[in-house]
């Protein structure tokens, strides 16, 4: 379950959002000597906004047991029909605009390859390690999932094998993923390729998901980097490094965006003064507010009224 809650507070901002969520369904399938592979499919009747995204999990091998690779996604998937005589199929072939039971949804999906499997693809191979020489240090990765991992993703979700064909089907398209998520995690840069070995434990990353709700919660009134560390019981050191590995900007960078972000909304669709969401964004001074918002939106608050 603190899986599922972890990939989702990266996929859905606002963490009560998360509860809409309903279970749908939800498939399991072990490949003998290969993987595992679940799928749990929510749907939602409000609007939900959900950002695709994936994590990578690496833990090396030790005490004669191989590595074992784990990868989650996270994907908002195509609209779903409710009618059980309207098949995804069916809606998917051209009908799924004319369908009025459609729903949208967020497909989880994991892919555990079984560390005998990956042992196997590293055998024979002298000049190339799949994590070349850092392959003792574990490490999680998350990234944005390309175009071509969301299309094998889909075809994970809808296919009609059965049996031995369908453990065939799966090996061939998760590798098909390691391959392309193999593209985003393994760059030149040693630190940027295995991130921090202290997000390797769920504790650690748990902190920096609940210095990142403090955020959240408290966008009208700052708070420095000191008392968000001590808030969440971190080293301030690894609070920063964590924070950027885990959400891919400074944690000034992206309270400033979620602030300015709640600004914009302040302004535009509730019609709030610029004077009135100054001072609800904690600022004194109307013409920090302007610059700030300016250069987060290139336009003056004054500007985007005019609109």
């Amino acid at each position: 379950m603190k899986e599922i809650q972890e990939i989702l507070s990266l996929a859905i901002p606002q963490p009560a959002m998360s509860d809409q969520l309903q279970l749908a369904e939800q498939d399991s399938v072990s490949v003998p000597d290969c993987l595992d592979f679940t799928l749990q499919r929510f749907t939602y009747d409000k609007p939900l906004p959900v950002e695709d995204v994936a994590m990578v999990i690496y833990q090396p091998a030790k005490r004669g047991q191989s590595a074992a690779i784990e990868l989650r996604y996270c994907v908002a998937g195509s609209k779903y029909c409710k009618n059980p005589t309207c098949t995804d199929q069916l809606c998917s072939e051209g009908k799924k605009e004319a369908c009025n039971d459609r729903v949208p949804s967020v497909d989880l999906i994991t892919v555990r390859f079984q560390p005998a499997f990956i042992q196997s693809l590293q055998k024979g191979t002298t000049t190339f390690s799949l994590f070349e020489n850092q392959s003792r240090k574990p490490f999680v990765k998350t990234i944005q999932p390309c175009t071509k991992s969301k299309s094998v993703l889909e075809t994970m979700v809808h296919h009609d094998y059965e049996g031995i064909l369908k453990n065939i089907f799966l090996q061939s398209r998760a590798l098909d993923l390691l391959l392309y998520s193999s593209d985003q995690f393994m760059q030149n840069d040693t630190d940027e390729r295995y991130g921090c070995r202290f997000l390797t434990h769920l504790e650690d990353r748990e902190k920096i998901e609940n210095a990142r709700g403090i955020l959240l919660e408290q966008l009208d009134s700052p708070i420095t980097i000191r008392d968000l560390a001590r808030r969440v019981a971190m080293n301030e050191c690894y609070l920063k490094k964590g924070f950027k590995a885990m959400y891919g900007t400074t944690i000034y960078d992206y309270f400033q965006k979620e602030r300015m972000e709640k600004a914009k909304g302040l302004l535009y669709e509730k019609g709030m003064s610029v004077s009135e969401v100054a001072m609800l964004m904690g600022y004194s001074c109307i013409s920090h507010f302007s610059t700030a918002f300016k250069k987060h939106t290139g336009l003056k608050p004054c500007e985007l009224l005019l609109r």
